[in-house]
């Protein structure tokens, strides 16, 4: 925030870098793009460029955990990406948010560190990329992360990286009668979630990234604070509304020479702006828009780039292909209205809580709407019954996170709201958010034109594959056996049903056993969303495989070109990727360090 006689933050427009040269170009703004900036910048003797669509655009409201987070519509920190219209699903469509703020995701999204299991990592290695194992990408998850406040000399956990984690007290006492129901359904409760010796499955409190002040930790205020960028602002440079054209490549193809740009918010046609690279060009602008930084420059699937008219640098078919989603639908029930974010838009309540933050930096506006999550296995539910089973064979252990075969499938996120718009301002909502984290489905990324301004195409993956419904079925009837569960905790309410398949809304009638799998598919349709976690689409893989980028993140056949970003996961995590997003950004800065060293 900038404060009345404070310095600015030394941000560069187009201009001021045009036709200058820089050891490295970071080409995006985002997440991964400021944690690989800062690291590369800790050496003096190099220069490093950002080029950021985003602007700082630093506020009290951008600040702030609860008012910060995914709006829903087009605004001055975030776009809206609409998905191309699926015929498979009667022309429906997603939306994913893209933020237009230095940071990118991590202004938005929910501030939820969760790493997934150590066995995720390894099933990683197993697919060919046996540098990317737990025990090789550990390290880096505990660099990035201070959790000194929640886990104080844990084992396993940082306690002194730029990630500043918190847990928040709970605000709603339905949650005390959830966590009953989890006991009571044999699921662990507790614990640390990003330990890897804690078990694979279970309902946990989650490591948010807000620090004492209450304020959002975005990877802009993590990794490139005010302070350290004037400090550095003479090897650093922060370029802000700059839209990249296409990266320059030798005769040859084998080499990025620099990058073309204009000014993403000139209300006049922008002039081409050009910057020389001495050694790497690093492209971090997420799984929606690295692929089309790639296709725009003649590297990608060539009957796109000849459509179009882009000359083919390198056909490569896996640019843009392969993205993966996490897609979610909320299981509604009715709760105390003071059980419920509704509570918050009474008058008083809002003023009172907006005091406490002030004062305190406590309450509901430095909380988030979701802060509790169950982790589970499908194959671990029974089918007759929804009860869950475990094996406690210490060579065959369902809760062993190490082994591959208990990565979780589901994911329930916790929320105090009916996750739509169909509510009644006087009644209390609560959600087992089901979230589907490792589909078979797949989706793509194309270009809409050869135009960098105008935004790509998304074909969103929805639940298209037979294999997904399976696992949406299981979810569902497990999220309304929960939810029945829940109702002989001695909860002080009835909670009848809001939103469930095949029951009578406002009542208790109906049951996960009267669902038909009809029904349940027809729930789904009319509920699905993004949950915002698209990845994959320059995937780590050989070449061809379908692969886009090597285990150094070298696109491959480029000497010096690397993709950094949630792009380039092998597999879609089994949680919320930003985790896994600043561990790649961090095994970056590794690599080009260790490359130039």
């Amino acid at each position: 925030m900038v404060w009345p006689f404070s310095p600015r933050y030394p941000e560069k427009t187009v201009a001021d870098v045009d036709g200058k040269t820089f050891d490295y170009i970071i080409v995006g703004g985002g997440t991964a793009a400021c944690a690989l900036a800062a690291r590369l910048s800790e050496d003096p003797s190099v220069t490093v460029l950002v080029l950021s669509r985003g602007k700082i655009k630093d506020n009290w409201l951008s600040s702030s955990p609860l008012l910060s987070q995914g709006p829903q519509k087009d605004g001055p920190q975030v776009s809206v990406l609409y998905s191309e219209p699926d015929e498979r699903w009667d022309g429906a469509q997603v939306h994913t948010y893209t933020s237009r703020a230095l940071g990118g995701a991590s202004r938005i999204n929910g501030l939820m560190l969760t790493r997934g299991t150590p066995g995720q990592y390894d099933s990683w290695a197993a697919c060919g990329n046996d540098k990317w194992s737990f025990k090789e990408c550990e390290p880096y998850f505990r660099k990035m992360e201070n959790a000194s406040l929640n886990h104080p000399g844990a084992p396993g956990r940082g306690q002194h990286g730029p990630l500043l984690l918190k847990h928040q007290k709970s605000l709603f006492t339905v949650e005390d009668y959830l966590t009953k129901t989890a006991n009571d359904l044999g699921i662990p409760v507790g614990g640390d979630l990003n330990d890897p010796s804690g078990p694979a499955i279970g309902l946990f409190d989650v490591d948010l990234m807000i620090d004492e002040q209450a304020r959002r930790v975005s990877s802009q205020l993590a990794y490139l604070p005010k302070p350290m960028v004037i400090q550095r602002q003479g090897h650093l440079t922060i370029c802000g509304g700059a839209v990249a054209t296409r990266l320059e490549v030798n005769q040859d193809g084998s080499e990025v020479t620099g990058v073309y740009f204009v000014d993403g918010e000139s209300r006049r046609r922008p002039r081409q702006s050009f910057v020389k690279a001495r050694r790497e060009v690093i492209v971090c602008c997420g799984a929606l828009f690295s692929p089309q930084v790639l296709m725009l420059s003649g590297i990608g699937p060539k009957p796109q780039l000849e459509k179009h008219n882009i000359p083919v640098i390198r056909d490569m078919p896996g640019v843009g292909a392969n993205l993966k989603d996490h897609v979610s639908f909320g299981i509604a029930f009715e709760v105390l209205p003071s059980d419920s974010w509704i509570y918050l838009l009474r008058p008083l309540v809002a003023i009172w809580s907006f005091l406490v933050l002030v004062i305190f930096k406590t309450g509901y506006f430095a909380s988030m709407t979701m802060q509790h999550c169950l982790f589970i296995r499908s194959g671990a539910i029974e089918d007759e019954t929804m009860e869950v089973k475990h094996s406690d064979n210490q060579k065959n252990s369902t809760l062993d996170a190490h082994r591959q075969e208990n990565i979780p499938d589901i994911e329930y996120i916790l929320c105090g709201h009916s996750m739509d718009d169909e509510y009644v301002k006087q009644k209390g909502y609560y959600s087992l958010y089901a979230t589907l984290l490792q589909p078979f489905s797949s989706g793509r990324i194309e270009l809409a034109s050869d135009d960098p301004l105008t935004y790509p195409k998304m074909y969103h993956p929805f639940v298209t594959d037979d294999r997904d419904w399976v696992v949406a079925r299981k979810a569902t009837r497990f999220a309304m056996h929960f939810i029945e569960r829940f109702r002989t905790t001695g909860y002080p309410f009835e909670t009848v049903w809001h939103r469930a398949p095949g029951v009578r809304a406002g009542t208790t009638q109906g049951s996960w056993r009267d669902a038909t799998d009809a029904e349940i598919d027809k729930f789904v349709k009319e509920r699905i969303r993004s949950t915002l976690h698209v990845t994959s689409t320059c995937r780590m893989a050989k070449e061809e495989e379908g692969g886009v980028v090597g285990q150094d993140l070298k696109v491959h056949g480029f000497r010096n070109l690397r993709v950094a970003d949630a792009s380039v996961f092998p597999r879609l995590p089994s949680a919320h990727t930003v985790a896994a997003t600043y561990m790649v950004a961090e095994r970056c800065a590794d690599f080009v360090k260790s490359a130039w060293s």
